[in-house]
């Protein structure tokens, strides 16, 4: 087989990389971005000599030219777009595994602030048991340092086979980082969770998947004509399927009334409620400032319409919503597409959204059991309304 020397391979990689950058103003195009006239043929070539001069000088140049595309793709999205993102064929697999309440890994969230990641625990689940501690800094994983690296990048190197260890070098607060190995195991995550007490009926939901609207329409139907106060428990909650959050407020509210509305570059989309609500029972939400995303959604619809009473502490304010939008190869795109306002319009986004009654800092922890706190939530809110 006849080899080719280093200038065909560069003129070949420029042939293909040309092509790429075809491909991919055309793929951003069809997803609504605008690409002001696009690139022109001195940005293309500016690129290519820049790319192969990189390729023949770097000291540790790109593995292969599919990797570059990555980068510059995860690049250009994260110029632009706060919760945007490039996810290959394995991330996206990943994700959309992980966005179901069943997958091997070890049972926690993650959130970034100011290019750090933090990890929240589910509650009881494996990396609980294991000592990590909500609040605490991803370092590494499997030896590799995470700083740079997306979510979706993250997570798939967490996610693997059922049974083998991940390595996790975590640090709490500013203390020195530690190494967890947890072995992975399939996960039945249980996202809504239920609690009877003598002053009310408590629901912890930590993350709205695919279920989660399911799961607590069980819960209601089965306390309906109970007189308790409801109290839902949003600690930690950092979201998940907006769709989902919308179908779990859907179950407290009147037909007809404006859950939230998702105004995009064109047009104001009002999602409306469709179905008669389960229970009407008083309803109290707690929220803390983790509390975002699809959360926060869920919270608006309920107190905005005066179906519910917030109590905690400012909320993270996450207003804005992401789409996918899969590529040939099986990568994706996530591009933020609409702004999220609540049922009264109001913006959200960076500001975050403030309680009805403000509760201090230290009942909003995590480790506080919830028979510790719901009847002092309970008597707060009733003292101040």
């Amino acid at each position: 087989m006849k080899r080719c020397t280093r200038k065909e391979m560069v003129r070949k990689f420029i042939i293909w990389f040309c092509g790429f950058c075809s491909v991919l103003v055309s793929c951003l195009f069809y997803a609504g971005i605008v690409w002001a006239g696009g690139l022109s043929s001195d940005d293309l070539a500016r690129i290519n000599d820049a790319v192969t001069e990189i390729q023949d000088y770097a000291l540790i140049p790109p593995k292969s030219s599919r990797l570059t595309s990555n980068d510059i793709l995860r690049a250009y999205i994260r110029f632009f777009d706060d919760y945007g993102d490039f996810l290959t064929r394995k991330e996206f697999e990943a994700f959309l595994q992980s966005s179901t309440s069943d997958y091997f890994g070890v049972e926690m969230d993650m959130a970034k602030k100011n290019d750090r990641i933090y990890l929240y625990p589910f509650k009881g689940g494996l990396a609980e048991r294991h000592g990590i501690r909500p609040g605490d800094e991803l370092m590494a994983v499997d030896g590799e340092p995470v700083y740079g690296k997306s979510f979706f990048q993250i997570g798939s190197i967490i996610r693997g086979s059922n049974g083998k260890p991940v390595h996790l070098t975590v640090r709490t607060g500013q203390g020195i980082p530690r190494v967890f190995s947890i072995r992975r195991q399939q996960t039945s995550y249980v996202s809504v969770r239920h609690k009877s007490f003598n002053q009310a009926e408590y629901i912890q939901i930590t993350r709205f998947v695919k279920d989660s609207a399911d799961l607590l329409r069980r819960i209601l139907k089965s306390i309906a004509g109970k007189n308790r106060t409801v109290v839902i428990d949003l600690r930690q909650n950092q979201g998940g399927l907006l769709r989902v959050a919308g179908k779990a407020a859907d179950l407290f509210l009147s037909p007809g009334v404006p859950m939230y509305h998702l105004r995009t570059r064109k047009t104001v989309r009002d999602v409306i409620s469709e179905t008669q609500p389960l229970l009407s029972n008083p309803v109290i939400i707690i929220q803390d400032r983790v509390t975002a995303s699809a959360a926060e959604v869920f919270a608006a619809a309920l107190t905005e319409n005066g179906r519910a009473v917030s109590a905690g502490e400012k909320s993270f304010g996450k207003g804005v919503a992401q789409r996918f939008f899969p590529l040939s190869d099986g990568s994706a795109l996530r591009l933020t597409f609409a702004e999220i306002l609540t049922p009264k319009n109001t913006r959200y986004n960076r500001k975050g959204l403030i309680p009805d009654v403000q509760l201090p800092p230290g009942m909003l922890s995590p480790d506080i059991k919830p028979e510790d706190f719901v009847g002092y939530v309970i008597q707060a809110v009733s003292t101040s309304h």
